[in-house]
């Protein structure tokens, strides 16, 4: 159902709206988020957020000289629920002048034709909607509403599912420059005052209650406890710690790529030829992040590479016996020769290449 402000009470006067708005302000500005000119597409689903998230774009856009415009996807999955949410931000969207931009999607057959979790079929289905339409009416920025809480949560179950630093360093600012999250300081609370402060209606989405889900559990069962019985500011302590390893883990990024230059022979677009005398004599922590950098670059992101596939990429490095390899999710193959090791995605699949070592794991994604 359509969530109905209340009035706005005493304490969320023009002060705070003045102080909500420097906030935003200065998030924008101390990320590097936006550029005088910049044309934004913000992601609106209908729920608080999102609205929060439109709302203070709209009041910054005279400023930036920004041109806005609002995408939103019907992701199928609710019924007349979704439709609802799509015909209360197309309204919106006419209400306020701003373009509007669809689509309606059926992410569980996309789902279960892809062999993915509803949650990652649906991501995948906004980001390609998000580029199609940013390419199309030339926005150079997509904006999106992830908060300080979903920040949180996401560090916490990272944290239970035994994540290494990318995980525990949570919800990036930006991504790539093209993303952005103007929301990320602010908590859900302070959102919700802010859309009563404005008088804004909002959709409630049925499925964030669904207990199923592990995000869900974390977030109306495991946080509150942890507040109750640990720490009551949970969150915060939680948003702390990933700031902090996300600026070690951009600083150790910096570092590793020197010694990745330095351990380099060969690099083409499907092969990577690094020096094993090199490696030999780096750091277990080094020479873990220098086989991710690897895989990443010619794979193109690090999909189901777990800590079991670097840990068996480590012991094949410090091995000394040459001609040995180790077969990896999408066609990676790792060689070991004698001076060397060779990172190569394959052209064809490796079954019909004949497999040296076959290595499988079901360990969650490092």
């Amino acid at each position: 159902m359509k969530k109905k402000q209340k009035k706005s009470s005493k304490k969320l006067n023009y002060e705070f709206h003045a102080e909500l708005m420097n906030k935003f302000q200065k998030s924008i500005e101390n990320y590097n988020m936006l550029v005088c000119g910049d044309s934004v597409l913000a992601g609106v689903s209908g729920g608080p957020d999102s609205m929060g998230l439109i709302l203070l774009l709209m009041e910054i856009r005279e400023k930036y000289s920004l041109t806005l415009g609002i995408a939103h996807i019907n992701h199928s999955l609710r019924g007349k629920e979704s439709d609802r949410d799509e015909k209360f931000v197309k309204k919106f969207a006419c209400k306020t002048g701003l373009p509007f931009f669809s689509v309606t999607k059926d992410v569980t057959s996309i789902a279960k034709r892809n062999k993915l979790s509803l949650e990652e079929a649906a991501r995948n289905v906004r980001y390609t909607f998000y580029e199609e339409i940013c390419e199309k009416h030339n926005f150079s920025k997509t904006a999106l509403a992830h908060n300080s809480d979903d920040n949180a949560e996401l560090v916490l179950m990272n944290l239970l599912r035994g994540s290494g630093p990318k995980g525990l360093s949570g919800i990036p600012m930006k991504r790539n420059e093209s993303i952005i999250r103007p929301l990320i300081d602010f908590s859900k609370h302070e959102i919700l005052d802010y859309l009563e402060f404005k008088n804004q209606d909002y959709v409630v989405d049925s499925s964030n209650n669904d207990q199923y889900f592990l995000r869900n559990r974390i977030r109306h069962s495991l946080i509150p406890l942890l507040e109750k019985e640990y720490n009551p500011l949970i969150t915060d302590s939680l948003n702390r710690l990933s700031h902090i390893i996300r600026d070690e883990d951009q600083w150790m990024e910096k570092e590793v790529s020197h010694v990745f230059e330095k351990a380099l022979i060969k690099h083409e677009k499907n092969e990577i030829q690094l020096d094993n005398h090199v490696l030999s004599d780096l750091h277990r922590a080094v020479l873990r992040r220098i086989i991710r950098m690897s895989i990443k670059k010619i794979k193109g992101n690090l999909k189901r590479i777990t800590l079991k596939h670097i840990d068996a990429a480590m012991e094949l490095i410090a091995s000394d016996q040459s001609g040995k390899s180790l077969d990896f999710p999408d066609r990676i193959r790792i060689y070991r020769q004698k001076e060397k090791i060779l990172f190569k995605k394959e052209a064809t699949p490796l079954r019909q290449l004949g497999k040296k070592i076959k290595f499988n794991s079901t360990f969650n994604n490092y």
